[in-house]
């Protein structure tokens, strides 16, 4: 879910950059015709002034030779805007690049930061829920003389789940899952691809939003 928000946002971002680039093109453009106009005209004023003035008889070459100088300007000025709509376009790049890269760290810390577990049946409903806290490390079994953190004494296949089962440890780096040397194993099945993972030897990183299967006990983490 959240990475399908944060495609959405940067779609959306996307548009509104175009329609701002269009903007300020459409703006660009009707600036530059009128001071192409402008020009002409002034230049058109200045030649028949001149003719009128002088009494110039070769008025064609001073014509050509006008003509030749506002093409140069016309030049000049689509040279600049170019330039300019160049540096815009990367400029509202690298603004668009930071915006994604923030919004991208924030859910990355936000699948590192787990707050509850809640215990599946077969159906996929809500059997229970653990608030994790300010916990830094949660064994995960069947509470008999031992200790547990989560207690699944009452899951449907308990049986099949041994006493110190699996353990979840917080470090800087997220949340990770190991076994514990259980009979019937651990496992994860991953959000981000759908991946089923067989949790066998060393920790396994665990995210929002993944599912543990203790046994065949499954344990969705939020």
């Amino acid at each position: 879910m959240n990475i399908f928000r944060a495609w959405k946002l940067k779609r959306e971002l996307k548009k509104h950059h175009k329609r701002q680039l269009k903007m300020a093109q459409e703006s660009e453009n009707d600036g530059i015709l009128f001071y192409i106009l402008s020009l002409i005209l002034i230049i058109a004023l200045g030649v028949y002034y001149l003719g009128y003035r002088f009494r110039i008889k070769d008025l064609p070459i001073v014509g050509a030779v006008a003509l030749i100088i506002t093409n140069l300007v016309l030049w000049i000025s689509n040279y600049r805007l170019k330039k300019d709509v160049i540096l815009y376009q990367k400029g509202e790049g690298l603004r668009d690049a930071k915006m994604l890269q923030s919004i991208e760290d924030k859910s990355y810390e936000k699948k590192k930061q787990l707050t509850h577990i809640i215990l599946k049946n077969e159906e996929g409903y809500d059997v229970k829920t653990w608030s994790i806290g300010k916990a830094n490390s949660l064994i995960i079994g069947k509470s008999s003389r031992v200790r547990v953190d989560i207690d699944l004494t009452e899951a449907s296949y308990s049986s099949l789940i041994s006493k110190n089962h699996a353990i979840l440890n917080k470090t800087d780096n997220g949340w990770f899952l190991e076994d514990l040397g259980s009979v019937n194993g651990t496992g994860i099945q991953k959000l981000s691809d759908n991946r089923k993972l067989k949790v066998k030897t060393g920790p396994v990183k665990v995210e929002s939003g993944d599912i543990l299967y203790i046994a065949t006990t499954a344990l969705l983490i939020r």
